[in-house]
């Protein structure tokens, strides 16, 4: 089978792995925006920002260092589950010890016993099989999403319990452990490599992890610090809805599209030495991405305010026109990650992380200058500044690989006219009076149909000759026999 369609394939697993989760998830989050309070969100948010820190704190990139190596034997794969396994045990640790600091820092006294629970998930998920990492790199998602379907079926019935009996954090907190013991346990049944420990080729894999460790630091603060400085300057209710919005933002980022982008990062990774090859991969799964990237954000843009009505309810209306802006940060979001996975790929871990640093500060200074005065001024700064910093990026990423930035353009036309003509149509049609749902279904299946029928249309006029529309019509088709 071709990495092509290897690729193929596998983003569609992955796409049915993140439809599954997402799906439960979002039918979580709806529950939940009908039973609490932006206040109440605002601890929610709290609680989810300290976590995903120090998730985000052992993260030791022992699956990029898989992926990426040209060869694997047991040693590599027993030192990365060792690893894993004695970081994450020790941050729960320490965890446990600061949390009363924490919620002393926050001023929020649930975040002690919450923050002590939520750190058990850690060293519990670091105990997967490392078998888990060899599928990734063989690129072969379906035994992978087999196990999610157990794992996030039983997170979801508890989450929906305890919300329904007793809605607060701990269904979240409870739900993620619970989540964590089921991937834990499958991970052995559906892989048959058993780990032992080891710390051999510790050394060669900390050089490679401590930069992914030290860029998810940085990545998570210039992730985060628009959170962070809604809640010192606004309070907490603000940053419930500011978060609550964004999150919503993301919905389509996190179900699907940067899942479906995985695989990629083992397609350019296994020819990183063939420089034509590689440049090619890129161009493809840019022009890829953005097309897909391009449409999303258009309905996103036009109709804030129906789809938090119906997505969350009336009462969070006030904070709907945040999601024009969030609508350039889900762009830049997906975007930035392919960008970045495609630098890993080529062993630039060091260069990347630096820029990281930089335009974490520009940001950080930029927000704190020119964000604080009210709270759509901060998502617009923000958003504004995911689109420079994604920009700089990918013109980092042409110097290291040229793929052809005119040429990429090009590619991305047919999306970008096709969404234009697609919005002025969905904009037309006049519907009075009825029900927030209704007209979101209707104006979106128009959306949706007009953007296909016209990026079809068009690629098929302007792109009949490239070499890219060629295999993406050659994939399709195997698909489909």
């Amino acid at each position: 089978m071709s990495t092509s369609t290897r690729v193929l394939k596998s983003s569609f697993f992955l796409l049915a792995i993140q439809v599954v989760q997402r799906s439960l998830g979002i039918v979580s989050t709806l529950i939940l925006a009908r039973l609490l309070t932006p206040e109440h969100f605002g601890i929610v948010a709290l609680v989810t920002i300290a976590l995903q820190f120090f998730e985000l704190l052992v993260e030791t990139g022992n699956q990029q260092y898989i992926i990426q190596k040209d060869s694997i034997e047991d040693a590599d794969l027993n030192t990365a589950w060792s690893m894993d396994v004695a970081i994450k045990t020790s941050m729960a640790i320490i965890v446990i010890g600061c949390s009363p600091l924490m919620a002393s820092y926050f001023d929020t006294p649930e975040l002690t016993t919450a923050l002590a629970v939520a750190a058990l998930a850690l060293p519990i998920r670091a105990l997967k099989t490392p078998g888990m990492m060899m599928l990734a790199r063989e690129i072969n998602y379906q035994p992978v999403f087999r196990l999610t379907l157990w794992q996030k079926g039983a997170s979801f019935i508890t989450v929906i319990t305890i919300a329904l009996i007793h809605p607060s954090h701990w269904a979240i907190i409870i739900g993620t452990l619970v989540s964590a013991v089921i991937m834990a346990v499958g991970s052995y049944k559906v892989h048959s490599y058993r780990p032992s420990w080891t710390l051999v080729h510790l050394r060669t894999q900390w050089r490679f992890s401590q930069w992914l460790l030290a860029r998810g630091i940085v990545g998570f603060t210039r992730s985060q610090i628009d959170n962070l400085m809604v809640s010192k300057f606004f309070g907490t209710i603000q940053l419930g809805g500011y978060n609550l919005v964004r999150e919503v933002s993301l919905l389509p980022a996190l179900t699907a599209i940067i899942p479906m982008s995985q695989p990629l990062l083992a397609a350019i990774a296994e020819n990183k030495h063939d420089p034509e090859i590689l440049t090619y991969r890129i161009r493809l799964s840019l022009a890829l991405m953005i097309t897909i990237l391009t449409p999303v954000t258009t309905f996103m843009m036009l109709y804030p305010e129906l789809i938090i009505a119906v997505l969350l309810g009336e009462k969070w209306g006030t904070y709907a026109p945040l999601l024009r802006p969030f609508g350039l940060f889900f762009f830049t979001f997906c975007l930035f990650s392919l960008i970045s996975d495609a630098i890993i790929a080529q062993g630039k871990v060091q260069a990347l992380f630096l820029f990281d640093v930089a335009s974490t500060l520009i940001i950080i200074g930029t927000l704190v200058l020119a964000g604080t005065g009210a709270m759509d001024t901060m998502a617009w700064t923000r958003g504004w500044l995911a689109v420079l910093t994604t920009i700089v990026l990918l013109l980092l990423l042409n110097k290291w690989a040229p793929f052809n930035l005119l040429r990429l353009g090009w590619l991305c036309l047919p999306g970008l006219v096709s969404c234009l003509a697609a919005g002025w149509l969905a904009t037309s049609i006049q519907l009075t009076h009825l029900p927030a749902l209704a007209e979101l279904l209707i104006r979106g299946t128009a959306f949706i149909f007009s953007v296909s029928a016209f990026v079809t249309l068009f690629a098929g006029c302007l792109l009949k000759d490239s070499e890219e529309w060629v295999q993406v019509r050659s994939l399709i088709q195997r698909i489909r026999r």
